[in-house]
């Protein structure tokens, strides 16, 4: 954390402004040369004219410039100290790149869901090739005194980990600034535990401005977003947790509990129905309050949602009784608002 202050005073923010000055002024002219718009379909999108998808750009290239500048020596800070080598490095920015780059060919293209997740299947088992320590070999809740290990699924577990949080954080995406708000709390998080704080930093920097363009509808995240930073979130989430326990896996659980519960049921109400379950529709968290408020309140009533379950947990001891806390709350949360709906 001293190390972020520190990083912050001597910087001023004078580099990272002038890193990010070729977006601000010619913002209008970089998203016409990308060509990656979100058009309005009458049925899920309903946005009067084309938003830029550059969320996921902006993303890649404060990441990027930083890199470079960072392996120039340009600010005395390495944001490649918390990879243990250079084959851990390639990977997660191999990673990184082909999750972006899948996000991108999806937003200009429109790839099937099937294809999506076959695709990150591939990539994330190769993550996994280049770098072992990534692979969840046992699961240590602190109210459990036995350890699960999980032996010979320990991979496979892995990638559904990654996958699951692809997935839950692109589902998310359905109001301005709600995943950008969010995102910026889990990144926020890691910088307090000290974990890839530089990275971190970046990427919070990365997200105000795209919430400057997201508040006024200029910009969006995109598939390209949003798979960007919901490989970064994993990686970091899994990197820890198998490296140092910086993280309990129900501690995990609570950060990514209310996208993640609100992918579940979505998934287990369309298979019900005999739909895909990766099919899109209207009924997210969001969209049922949307039904009966403004896209504002449901930024709201989502954001203190999720800010009230991160406290609960760190401020009370008993984990178990958070994590039930945590799934009472939503479903109270949905019944609300659907007795709300038939008023």
């Amino acid at each position: 954390m001293l190390k972020i202050i520190n990083f912050m005073h001597e910087f001023n923010f004078f580099l990272i402004l002038l890193i990010n000055l070729p977006i601000l002024f010619f913002y209008n002219s970089i998203t016409k040369k990308l060509n990656f718009f979100d058009l309005s379909d009458g049925s899920r999108k309903f946005q009067e004219k084309p938003v830029p998808l550059i969320g996921g750009f902006l993303l890649i290239y404060n990441i990027l410039v930083f890199q470079i500048l960072s392996l120039n020596d340009v600010f005395g800070y390495d944001i490649n100290e918390y990879f243990s080598n250079t084959r851990e490095l390639f990977g997660f920015y191999l990673g990184l790149l082909f999750c972006f780059f899948v996000g991108a060919f999806d937003d200009k293209y429109d790839l099937s869901a099937t294809k999506k997740l076959f695709i990150n299947f591939f990539i994330i088992f190769l993550i996994i090739l280049l770098d072992e320590n990534l692979i969840i070999r046992e699961l240590n809740f602190s109210f459990f005194e036995n350890k699960i290990e999980l032996r010979n699924i320990s991979t496979l577990f892995t990638i559904l980990c990654f996958l699951l949080l692809i997935n839950a954080i692109n589902m998310f995406d359905g109001i301005n600034l709600q995943v950008g708000i969010y995102c910026l709390i889990i990144f926020s998080i890691f910088i307090i535990k000290n974990l890839f704080p530089i990275l971190s930093l970046i990427v919070i920097i990365s997200l105000i401005i795209f919430l400057y363009y997201n508040f006024k509808n200029k910009a969006y995240l995109g598939d390209s977003g949003t798979q960007s930073l919901a490989f970064i979130i994993s990686y970091i989430f899994i990197k820890s947790y198998n490296e140092n326990f910086a993280f309990r896996p129900e501690e995990i659980f609570i950060l990514l509990a209310i996208p993640g519960l609100d992918m579940f049921r979505l998934f287990i109400f369309r298979i019900i129905k005999g739909k895909n379950p990766f099919s899109a529709d209207l009924n997210h968290m969001h969209h049922l309050i949307l039904r009966k408020y403004n896209s504002f309140i449901a930024l709201i009533v989502i954001s203190i949602l999720i800010l009230i379950n991160i406290g609960i947990y760190y401020l009370i001891a008993n984990k178990a009784f958070v994590l039930l806390v945590t799934l009472l709350s939503y479903i109270f949360l949905l019944i609300f608002f659907r007795k709300q709906i038939r008023k």
